[in-house]
């Protein structure tokens, strides 16, 4: 196999860049091209120390730090060397340049963990993870991701394959001895599939909230013109992010904000106050407000204590959906009482915000839900184990009376569905589009 560079750092300006390398030949072009007083030839560097010494292409000098991994004992699994070089845009790109012009070829988006996976270091999922780790927003997300690139939902779910497995292998065995074996592993592939079904039903039940965990949740603050939304948002974030006066229509545009409350992220969308208007700027602004509403998981209805809401906020309401979830957020509650049902704030005193936060997050979130546990926050990860359900679950409801050959059809799809997740039996297509999300140099 082919011996890959490229850059591992963003491109820019900065303290460090790494330029990596992986494959049979990395440690051969590293000694061709990088000089140390401590060894005569790097081909003899000792694996997971750190060498100092310099580059010299000609027309050019550097000092850097080397690193080599032998393998199986790196990223890839394959003999690695890193450079740490100065940071610069045409430093770092001269650095690699070289490497390339020593026998090294350009490497993929996500080569280097497509290789992992390829040369049995990680499973699939733990790919995903890593993806996950990068792109990450919030701290539930990061644990989330943490615990899938470490390997974790992996090797839960390689355990209820081989559970699977093992399941098939006597379902097949009977075949040939059908009146010693079949009664004894068809009752014993029953006591499993119950077992895998249960185990599989656990952990799909985390999936909603998984996907919460791992997006945030879309927050859009929606309500007639100067009741408070933007003195809202600014509550949320802490500082003063959106304009607020006492002028109706002062916000024209959606305004997006990010919070974190208990590691989970709030999407905040501070919307135009709807309302009648021959303004043709605010007219849009009144228009992006409702789509914003209808687009995100949640809308925090906002309103004016003391007065009970007027037919055209009814109608607003009405108008949202009897499925889109709606919390009444009743502000200025420091000025007028109001013994409505609702979430009763002050958003100009930062009365009731925590808890507003704490109602929004429960909504979506169980508080029982360990977010650092075992949760399924890959859409594509609950889509399978939804497949497998449904096989496993065609499988019980057989085991009375179809033909061993019938459920064991049912049992191997539930099989190679888990199997798409640890990657044994993911198509290429399948692991070709998740290496592609990868950037250049991981």
């Amino acid at each position: 196999m082919k011996t890959i560079a490229t850059i591992s750092t963003p491109i820019g300006r900065g303290a460090i860049s790494i330029i990596r390398m992986s494959g049979d030949r990395a440690l051969e072009i590293a000694s061709s091209i990088f000089n140390c007083k401590k060894l005569c030839d790097f081909k003899a560097a000792q694996p997971n120390y750190m060498y100092y010494g310099s580059i010299d292409a000609g027309t050019f000098k550097d000092n850097v730090l080397a690193v080599y991994f032998k393998a199986p004992h790196s990223y890839t699994g394959e003999d690695v060397v890193e450079f740490q070089c100065h940071g610069g845009v045409r430093l770092t790109d001269e650095v690699l340049k070289l490497c390339l012009k020593n026998g090294c070829d350009i490497a993929d988006k996500g080569e280097f963990t497509k290789r992992a996976f390829l040369n049995g270091k990680i499973a699939l999922s733990d790919a995903e993870g890593i993806i996950d780790m990068i792109n990450g927003e919030s701290i539930a997300s990061l644990n989330a991701s943490y615990r899938l690139s470490s390997g974790k939902i992996a090797e839960k779910i390689g355990e209820l394959q081989n559970e699977l497995l093992d399941c098939i292998s006597q379902l097949e065995a009977s075949l040939d001895y059908p009146e010693e074996m079949e009664d004894e592993a068809k009752s014993n592939g029953y006591k499993t599939n119950l077992y895998i079904i249960e185990q599989l039903e656990k952990l799909e039940s985390t999936s909603k909230a998984g996907g919460y965990i791992r997006q945030g949740i879309n927050v859009a603050i929606i309500g007639q013109a100067n009741v408070g939304k933007s003195s809202l948002l600014n509550a949320f974030v802490g500082s003063d992010r959106a304009i607020v006066t006492d002028i109706a229509g002062t916000t024209r545009d959606s305004l997006e904000e990010y919070v974190e409350f208990n590691g989970i992220m709030l999407k905040l969308i501070d919307t135009a106050g709807i309302r009648e208007t021959s303004d043709i700027v605010e007219s849009i602004g009144v228009e992006r407000s409702i789509k914003a509403a209808n687009g995100s998981d949640i809308v925090l209805f906002v309103t004016e204590a003391g007065r009970e809401l007027n037919d055209y906020e009814n109608n607003l309401i009405k108008n949202l959906g009897s499925d889109k979830k709606i919390l009444l957020v009743i502000n200025k509650c420091d000025i007028a009482e109001d013994k409505r049902d609702g979430i009763k704030i002050s958003a100009k005193d930062n009365i009731g915000i925590q808890e507003l936060k704490k109602q929004i997050v429960g909504l979506f979130i169980d508080s029982g839900i360990d977010t650092s546990g075992d949760i399924i926050t890959n859409s594509r990860h609950s889509q399978a184990i939804k497949k497998a359900l449904e096989s496993l679950k065609n499988a019980k409801s057989g085991m009375g009376n179809l033909p061993i050959e019938c459920i064991l059809i049912d049992l191997r799809e539930a099989y190679i569905s888990l199997g798409t997740i640890t990657g044994n039996t993911a198509s290429e297509d399948i692991i070709d589009n998740i290496f592609s999300k990868f950037c250049l140099g991981k």
